[in-house]
């Protein structure tokens, strides 16, 4: 633990790569500079700070550059390197970087008064600072006390996974699971609405596994949110299949406020190929989950997926199963990865290794099939009404999410007046309902609920 001393005045610009966690941990780490006296900078900045992703290569390319841009911008700024990229490198390959700071996971936290200690004392650069998460069970204690969007934030309740899928070196990085009480998590939540915010999005490594090894569960979680006045919007970031057991299903459908949409990954429409990710589940396992779902959420219920491309061994009959289930389980928004072999994980040394030709044609195939899978549900809106919380206005037209998460745009003029609140937020915030005429590209487009009348009359509305 690191004693403060003056943050006050110090410009803070904090950058950003991966999940929805490492944004929620980004906006909290802001906070905490915040509450020190630190200004958050976009622009000039005495402290350059990177919250990192390692779970592809890729990722791990744009680590380097964001960092080389940071040392660009401000040369004689403390550049902060922290979160997975660190966890993942040792202590020599990460002095080949060039930051002044390297902080691991669940250490975020401490990051203003190890930052106030290297100001105060510059000679005591590089330094090294990270824990073998697997055997720490801590905390991170991040948290949010103001909003940086009034319509929407995310909040992180859970850390770490313990499920090791053959592919994947999450576990490795994040540690084991660990969740924030129900009662914390609620504090937070009712701060955030009392600022303004309308919607939260529940984030974690796997949320599924929110009170592991805890005397509570994610569906006490959300019967707690369901209970908080002026929250009108609840949603999850992501959730794993087996995690979507027939009592928290059936919570969310009792839930008023939680939203008609659940990201669930698939990874592969092939059972060979899920027994060598390990995921733990079959095709019919799955198949079985998307209908349970639908029973209990509706029809119009928006499931949206990821998808592996080119995992070793996969070949044109594996990945066209996967294309077809896609298809037959009409899934909505489809987020396609190609295979990144990851030092440490089983699947790295696994034989049948494709070329990276066709692995890009795959993700080329794949991202069309999600194209078109994520127009044909957004069709079903055509002629129907759908309520949006306005996340931007332009002065001519409004944009913001659909509760069953889609884009929708109308004009301005074609809504009803905002409140005051509303403008005093920029014109963003408020609720509407929007008659939808046209999906193109996965984004909904009409006019205000105000205009339903004319549109019956002309029989291209209907309730």
């Amino acid at each position: 633990m690191f004693s403060l001393t003056s943050l006050k005045g110090i410009r803070v610009k904090i950058r950003t790569l991966g999940c929805r966690t490492n944004i929620y941990e980004a906006e909290a780490i802001a906070d905490s500079f915040r509450r020190e006296g630190a200004v958050i900078s976009e622009d000039l900045f005495d402290v350059g700070i990177l919250v990192s992703c390692a779970v592809t290569k890729t990722a791990e390319k744009k680590c380097r550059q964001f960092l080389r841009q940071l040392k660009r911008e401000s040369p004689d700024a403390l550049i902060v390197l922290c979160g997975c990229y660190v966890q993942a490198l040792t202590e020599e390959e990460l002095s080949s970087l060039g930051a002044d700071l390297y902080v691991g996971n669940r250490l975020k936290s401490d990051l203003p008064g190890i930052v106030a200690k290297m100001l105060n004392d510059p000679t005591e650069r590089p330094l090294f600072l990270k824990k073998d998460v697997l055997s720490n069970d801590k905390w991170d204690a991040l948290e949010l006390s103001r909003v940086t969007f009034h319509t929407r934030s995310f909040v992180k309740v859970q850390d770490g996974c313990n499920r090791f899928c053959s592919y994947c070196i999450v576990p490795f990085l994040r540690g084991r699971p660990k969740s924030r009480s129900v009662e914390e998590v609620t504090e937070e939540v009712k701060r955030l609405v009392d600022q303004g915010c309308k919607e939260v999005v529940l984030t974690g490594i796997h949320l599924g596994l929110y009170g592991y090894g805890c005397d509570f569960d994610l569906g006490d979680l959300i019967n707690a949110l369901s209970r908080i006045e002026g929250l009108r919007r609840l949603r999850f970031g992501s959730i794993e299949p087996h995690a979507l057991s027939d009592g928290l299903i059936d919570v969310l459908a009792e839930s008023d406020i939680f939203c008609r949409h659940l990201h669930v990954p698939l990874q592969s429409g092939d059972d060979r190929i899920l027994s060598l990710m390990q995921r733990g589940y079959s095709v019919e396992d799955f198949i079985n989950i998307i209908r349970k779902i639908r029973r209990k959420l509706g029809d119009d219920v928006h499931i949206s997926t990821d998808i592996i491309v080119g995992f070793p061994g996969e070949d044109e009959d594996a990945f066209q199963n996967t294309l077809n289930l896609v298809d037959a389980l009409g899934m909505g928004r489809v987020h396609v990865f190609p295979f990144s072999p990851r030092p440490g994980t089983k699947a790295y040394d696994m034989p049948g290794r494709l070329e990276g030709r066709t692995i890009k044609s795959r993700v080329v195939r794949a991202t069309e099939r999600g194209r078109l899978s994520l127009q044909r549900y957004a069709q079903r809106w055509l002629n129907r009404k759908v309520d949006i919380l306005v996340e931007h206005n332009d002065g001519e037209r409004v944009r913001g999410l659909s509760r069953h998460f889609l884009e929708v745009e109308s004009s301005l003029d074609q809504i009803p007046s905002p409140s005051v609140e509303a403008f005093q937020n920029g014109g963003i915030g408020f609720e509407c309902e929007v008659c939808v005429l046209e999906a193109k590209h996965g984004i909904l487009y009409g006019v205000s609920s105000v205009e339903k009348d004319l549109l019956s009359e002309r029989g291209v509305y209907r309730e």
